[in-house]
């Protein structure tokens, strides 16, 4: 594509999608700005855990801990140091809750827990993290336990107190409950929250309660970033940031460049909840949600108030406060309800039928420009409460939000192809492809990720740790990468209904530089 690029630091589209799509023909590529990751890791000392590990070890290569020991902090631990996690599979904890983390560095030396290169740590058990300034990197988080029962609250990875932790390119699967969370009966006491890069599935079994992420914030601690994260087949919602009565605050968020889809598919009987949503009782307020990519297939069985993404879902009269939604690409529709101030614009909107966009009786205080629109328009409605569904044209006389964007038409959208290089690991970017033109492959421009020579590997999301789509040594410019279905990781230990398979129409990439 001509001059379209992709931030690799914020991230943003430097491009609106009225731009983008007016500059394509056949297929489009958002194109990763060339440069490495921006953000720099410790160099202090280094230590090192492993599953053969003892509490009377003391972090060496050859006398490692145990891995609660390293979660610890052992005195020789300051902050800077990295604890390098050896291969193999991790068991036991700090009790049944599973291993729990006091590891506290410092805003300039955070404490790194990072899988070993080249080798596959895995965590049998929940990560409670509860210090400050660490950061959990590349590892596996996985539960010995699926089943869940009513007085069991095991999210795989909780992150409910402490300032500034990070999780950082962790793959979290096949937990009995939420996946992430940041949640506490009162609420949460962490702040700052980062949960980046990370591949989030099969996470639960309770059809409404069990998230790929489920956060509450408050913004007088600092913003949650959840940035470029990969959430898919998780049993309920795919990222669910909500708070009941007397529970958490909804303060604070910035959510950018993460794709969601097929979450609610495993539930039985299926029940599609929404990929994104955003609300509860109390009032959310300074909200981004930039860069994100849903998809949800044709025959997903979604109902009218189950689109794909919901923006201010509120038990109650009381209106959110403010909202920026930006350059989203939403695949199934979107609900934006009850804000004092909302800024929607960019957005690309695609419906196969059903709701393309639902809004509230007021859209007062919102503001709406450059979005797109694509759907059979006998079947893809708009419509503003209490009226019932209509046309395009209808809905902006309805709301008044004449310079909403543009309906175009019947047909999908472009092919597009985007690359979003990894902000932590050099050679590493998430690759999203939307494939309406059902090629058998599609090119992908990774000049911005990769040096002519690098070695590298391509793994889909949805087989990530089975044989790689597509390797070799990187000569320049594209690369193809098929585009035929993988059939999803079936969850482990529970009954479930089979992920729908999303190929050739969709697929979501991670490449690697390899050794």
């Amino acid at each position: 594509m001509n001059g379209t690029t992709w931030r690799p630091g914020g991230a943003r589209c430097a491009l609106g999608w009225s731009l983008l799509f007016a500059s394509c023909a056949q297929q489009d590529v958002v194109k990763a700005h060339p440069g490495r990751p921006g953000i720099s890791t410790p160099a202090g000392p280094e230590f090192y855990a492993s599953p053969s590990g003892a509490p009377s070890g003391d972090g060496s290569v050859t006398k490692p801990w145990d891995l609660q020991t390293a979660l610890n902090q052992p005195t020789a631990v300051t902050p800077g140091s990295t604890i390098w996690l050896r291969g193999g599979r991790y068991t036991g904890g700090s009790d049944r809750a599973g291993f729990r983390s006091n590891l506290t560095g410092t805003a300039d030396a955070p404490i790194v827990v990072r899988q070993f290169p080249g080798e596959r740590a895995i965590v049998t058990n929940s990560l409670d993290v509860r210090g400050s300034y660490a950061w959990f990197w590349g590892f596996e988080v996985t539960s010995a336990r699926q089943a869940a029962t009513g007085t069991d609250y095991e999210y795989l990875v909780g992150a409910h107190a402490g300032t500034a932790n990070r999780l950082i390119n962790l793959v979290i699967h096949d937990g009995p409950n939420t996946g992430v969370a940041s949640f506490t009966p009162l609420y949460t006491s962490a702040s700052q929250t980062t949960i980046y890069g990370c591949l989030i599935y099969n996470n639960g079994t309770h059809f409404n309660l069990d998230h790929g992420l489920y956060l509450q914030n408050d913004v007088a601690t600092g913003t949650v970033t959840v940035t470029d994260n990969i959430v898919f087949n998780n049993e309920a919602f795919g990222l669910h940031i909500y708070s009941r009565p007397a529970e958490g605050r909804l303060n604070g968020f910035d959510i950018e460049g993460n794709v969601l889809f097929g979450n609610g598919s495993i539930s039985t009987p299926v029940n599609r909840n929404n990929e994104i949503l955003i609300g509860g009782t109390p009032a959310a307020s300074d909200i981004v949600v930039r860069g994100n990519y849903t998809y949800r297939e044709v025959a997903s069985g979604f109902s009218p108030y189950k689109v794909a993404v919901e923006i201010g879902y509120t038990e109650g009269s009381r209106a959110n406060v403010d909202v920026l939604l930006e350059n989203n690409y939403f695949v199934g529709g979107f609900y934006i309800n009850r804000w004092s101030s909302a800024t929607v614009r960019g957005n690309l909107v695609y419906d196969y039928g059903g709701p393309m966009v639902l809004t509230d009786s007021s859209v007062s205080g919102q503001t709406w420009s450059e979005n797109r629109f694509y759907g059979v328009s006998t079947r893809s409605t708009w419509q503003q409460s209490p009226n019932a569904p209509a046309a395009f044209r209808t809905w902006e006389a309805q709301t008044g939000l004449t310079g909403a964007g543009r309906y175009e038409g019947s047909g999908a959208p472009p092919t597009l192809v985007i690359v979003r290089p990894n902000q932590y690991e050099a050679g590493r970017a998430n690759i999203i492809v939307y494939n309406w033109a059902q090629q058998s492959t599609v090119s992908a421009d990774l000049s911005g990720v990769l040096n002519v020579g690098d070695r590298y590997v391509v793994q889909n999301v949805q087989d990530f740790f089975g044989p790689p789509v597509a390797s070799g040594s990187y000569e320049g410019g594209n690369i193809a990468l098929p585009m035929a279905g993988r059939t999803p990781p079936a969850p482990v230990g529970r009954a479930f209904t089979p992920p729908p398979v999303t190929g050739p129409t969709f697929n979501v990439f991670v490449v690697m530089k390899s050794a």
